[in-house]
């Protein structure tokens, strides 16, 4: 038999599964050097943690007994390196610890698991009580709201006229709590109806942290994200404020987006063209799950490839979900690259950025991080374009209180309302 390689988690806070590019070489001995061969395996995507999928996915086999170096990358951009030796039929167990290499939470640390309580906060008088440990909101944007207006918005977070729901309430929390948020049927994206939820995250009755929450993601297997949270310590300024991640539970679409932050188009379209990856992102070309969609607007505005047939498709999404600023951001960094200073190309690329902005903050980060890039390649272009400059002081406010390793959009509220968006 031959000898194959497990990819497993023994940890509960590993987090939803995720996809890993695996490269392994075979190793041989020349004297007394290792000599590293030709890839056996290069960014094969493997699939670790608890997942509907089934455990055979998870496993390679290789050609003979030997010796192997192993590569697995996380989505976040590091990696971990092994160097095994096999013999026939042995099967060896990688095991992934979590999805952070080096984040080592104390042994006394676990994750609190609870139901999601429907609260109408009406019921509860603010003044009553100084504030919970934790405290987790969904609250609906009462109108559109530009990226420029998004100030006043995160100022009034604490009132009572703010139609909110309490997901999560904890008066005296732990230092790690996990949030499972049920999956919400939209019955129309394309309804002026539909309006924005934020996820807002509060210690001692303090709005810490916003996320922009894709409110509506489906998917066939349940719940759809998770809400994790962690701090250093429950006193001590810095170290009582809440580390805030809000991950996507499909292994796919959740190891896209997060290779997708880093600007990893690679990875991302080699997940897209994994077998698991055409089975799941083809919904992307459906008109239920706009923020996949983005999604793919992304990889496609950031790919080096001529993608003319995908432009009809991202003007589509542009003009379908009026409220989404993701599209015009993709498609607008799309129209730029492509043009030159002064062309048509770039005429109509600024006005898709005066589009997003007046749409608010994008929901991936990646798309706050191209959008401040494109305004500034603008401003340079043209130093007196008003209207372009006031675009760029405001994304640039919200880019430097953001989270910029979460996927999806996360501010620092006390960082974004100290900055200068003038």
């Amino acid at each position: 038999m031959k000898p194959t390689i497990s990819f497993e988690t023994t940890s509960d806070s590993f987090g939803p599964a995720r996809e890993f590019l695996c490269s392994v070489w075979p190793l041989t001995k020349n004297g007394e050097q290792l000599v590293i061969g030709n890839p056996l395996f290069s960014n094969r995507m493997v699939l670790v943690g608890s997942h509907r999928y089934g455990s055979e996915v998870s496993v390679l086999e290789l050609p003979e007994a030997g010796a192997y170096l192993i590569d697995l990358g996380y989505p976040n951009g590091t990696s971990l390196r092994r160097t095994v030796s096999l013999t026939d039929g042995e099967q060896y167990r990688f095991i992934v610890q979590n999805t952070k290499p080096g984040l080592r939470l104390p042994p006394e640390i676990a994750p609190s698991y609870s139901p999601i309580p429907r609260v109408n906060l009406a019921a509860f008088n603010i003044g009553d009580f100084k504030g919970p440990d934790l405290e987790v909101r969904s609250v609906t944007q009462p109108n559109s709201v530009s990226l420029k207006q998004l100030r006043d918005f995160a100022s009034d977070l604490n009132e009572q006229s703010i139609n909110v729901e309490v997901l999560q309430r904890i008066q005296n929390a732990s230092l790690t709590c996990e949030v499972q948020l049920p999956s919400v049927v939209v019955p129309s994206f394309r309804a002026n109806s539909y309006q924005r939820r934020w996820l807002v995250v509060s210690g001692k009755g303090k709005p810490q942290t916003m996320v922009a929450y894709p409110l509506g993601w489906t998917n066939q297997g349940g719940d759809v994200f998770t809400l994790s949270l962690h701090r250093k310590g429950k006193t001590g300024g810095d170290s009582a404020k809440w580390s805030v991640g809000l991950k996507l539970t499909d292994p796919v679409y959740g190891s896209l987006v997060e290779y997708l932050t880093r600007r990893d188009v690679s990875s991302s379209s080699s997940i897209t063209e994994s077998m698991r990856g055409q089975a799941t992102t083809g919904l992307y070309e459906k008109e239920d799950n706009p923020f996949a969609a983005a999604a793919a607007a992304y990889l496609f505005a950031l790919g080096r490839t001529q993608l003319e047939h995908r432009r009809e498709w991202m003007v589509n999404l542009n003009d379908r979900f009026n409220w989404l600023p993701d599209g015009p951001i993709a498609l607008g960094w799309k129209l730029l690259r492509e043009g030159r200073r002064g062309s048509s190309a770039w005429h109509e690329a600024r006005k898709m950025f005066v589009l997003a902005h007046s749409r608010g903050l994008p929901y991936y980060t990646v798309g706050l991080h191209i959008f401040v890039e494109a305004l500034t390649i603008l401003s340079m272009a043209d130093k007196e374009d008003q209207t372009v400059q006031e675009m760029l002081a405001a994304a640039r406010a919200a880019d430097v209180a953001c989270v910029r390793t979460e996927p999806f959009t996360t501010l620092q509220v006390s960082k974004f309302l100290g900055l200068p968006i003038h």
